[in-house]
């Protein structure tokens, strides 16, 4: 099987997981996948079978040994709703509290972007919960390379609030507060990359140099502050960045 066959193979298969309950992920043995540049390749795949349209990305600085934390967000985020549908995890739901930016003019592939080209082109800054969904079965190991093609867990982002975009770029740590009827979460939330807007940097000019090219409206999130935090549902939710902002919602199961 040549390379191009297989990894449009792993695109489709990935991508029929997001809307399976419970989803598997776990790549076939017939099909191998080794490297990054691959792993952002099947992404792309995903992005053309998913009607040519994603929403945004995540992402995060490279890690130490080099891995890549990105992946293309899939799913249109969740506008301050009242409620918030997901798929569960043992009747759970699984977020990461984080802050988003929102692209407000295009960024053409195949340019160099500087840090203040990046801030200009991001005009707004809001509070978010990136939605998680465990696709990989974890009795059976599955490398970083397989995660990242996946998309990282991901299953969309709820957007909350606007927030101070200078107040964003300054948020090294947040004290966050989480609310439901019998559940109170007090959590000291420091962001991986130090700063918010740092992984935007690096994001841009990644996906420029391969190809893709970055559409205002789309949401950017660069990393949780606290994890992932486990919440019920069917319970409003009341959750607080401290000196930033405040919202409510339900997280009802698909």
């Amino acid at each position: 099987m040549n390379n191009s066959i297989q990894l449009k193979l792993i695109a489709t298969h990935l991508l029929a997981q997001r809307e399976e309950n419970p989803a598997r992920s776990n790549f076939p043995k017939e099909l191998v996948l080794d490297s990054t540049d691959d792993a952002i390749e099947v992404q792309k795949l995903m992005i053309y079978l998913n009607d040519q349209t994603v929403y945004g990305w995540k992402c995060m600085l490279p890690l130490d040994d080099g891995s890549i934390i990105l992946a293309p967000l899939l799913h249109a985020p969740i506008k301050q709703a009242e409620n918030c549908p997901l798929y569960t995890t043992n009747n759970k739901a699984l977020v990461e509290p984080e802050i988003a930016f929102i692209l407000q003019s295009d960024l053409p592939s195949n340019n160099t972007y500087t840090n203040e080209d990046v801030d200009t082109a991001f005009a707004s800054a809001h509070l978010a919960l990136e939605l998680i969904q465990k696709r990989f079965d974890e009795v059976t190991p599955s490398t970083h390379i397989e995660k990242l093609a996946d998309g990282l867990s991901n299953q969309g982002v709820y957007l909350g609030p606007q927030i101070d975009k200078a107040k964003a770029y300054n948020a090294t740590t947040v004290n966050i507060n989480v609310k439901q009827t019998e559940l109170e979460l007090n959590l000291v939330g420091v962001h991986p990359a130090e700063l918010a807007q740092l992984p935007l940097y690096w994001a841009v000019n990644y996906l420029s140099a391969k190809g893709i090219n970055l559409k205002a409206g789309q949401v950017f999130i660069t990393g949780s502050y606290c994890g992932v935090v486990e919440l019920n549902t069917n319970e409003q939710t009341c959750i607080t960045y401290e000196d930033l902002n405040t919202f409510n919602v339900t997280f009802l199961s698909h």
